[in-house]
């Protein structure tokens, strides 16, 4: 099933200019998250496989927070999917039947219990909204993201916060784009999606930058190879210093199809 996902998943990317138009996130906390991605893993494939859609869960390493996402081409298509979801004939419904008959497999009412989404201690954080910011966004010409998703599981989320002031805005999306020309001029291909947050996200951040690796470690190397190349170039150079943002957090994630 997984494999049949993950294929939607991709080619839902292609009708999605390549990226999700609109990723609505849930955000949760728990006292055992490795089995809370478990049981979120579950549900999410029976709503891909009950409503068509495309959903995923983020892992934030070292921590304990976790994310329910759901992809959306538009805010049409997000607004049909809440309407769809509530009642007895709604598709959360549907999904928690077979979720619950499939977590709960040849269990007796107590390890049931015991198994259940409650065993994590889930604690509701928030909901967020992000909107896909395509041109400040840097994907390689050439890039193969059908053949190159599977394999890069690791994100790098950045939250940033743009500095106040006339014009700083555009500023801050000129250095983006000079950074990005750079980088082609430098060989440095990886992956980089900016987002905006529309609600939720966090206090003062105006964009969230996410970079893709296979791994974590390969992902930190890879980084320091692009950074040894950009701090010895003259452009690269002049393009930071006229900085006018700045990164208010950083979460290293796993993504789970």
């Amino acid at each position: 099933m997984r494999v049949l996902l993950l294929l939607l998943l991709l080619s839902t990317s292609m009708v999605f200019a390549q990226f999700p138009n609109l990723v609505e996130v849930d955000e949760y906390t728990a006292e055992n998250p490795k089995r809370m991605v478990e049981l979120l893993n579950t549900w999410s494939d029976f709503e891909n496989e009950v409503t068509g859609g495309t959903t995923f869960v983020l892992e934030v390493m070292n921590g304990n927070k976790v994310y329910y996402c759901r992809s959306f081409e538009n805010m049409e298509a997000l607004i049909t999917s809440r309407r769809n979801r509530w009642g007895k004939e709604g598709s959360q419904a549907k999904i928690m039947k077979q979720w619950q008959a499939t977590i709960n497999k040849d269990k007796s009412e107590e390890e049931a219990s015991e198994n259940g989404w409650y065993s994590t201690a889930p604690k509701k954080v928030q909901s967020h909204l992000f909107w896909y910011v395509k041109n400040m966004s840097y994907i390689p010409e050439g890039t193969d993201l059908a053949a190159a998703l599977p394999n890069l599981l690791f994100r790098r989320h950045i939250m940033i916060d743009v500095n106040e002031g006339p014009g700083v805005r555009e500023k801050f999306k000129k250095q983006i784009s000079l950074g990005i020309e750079n980088d082609k001029k430098l060989k440095n291909d990886y992956i980089r999606v900016m987002y905006m947050p529309f609600y939720g996200g966090v206090a003062n951040a105006d964009y969230m930058m996410i970079v893709l690796g296979k791994s974590r470690a390969d992902y930190y190397t890879s980084l320091q190879e692009r950074s040894d190349k950009r701090k010895v170039d003259q452009e690269w150079n002049s393009i930071q210093d006229s900085n006018v943002a700045s990164w208010i957090l950083e979460e290293d994630i796993m993504i789970h199809y």
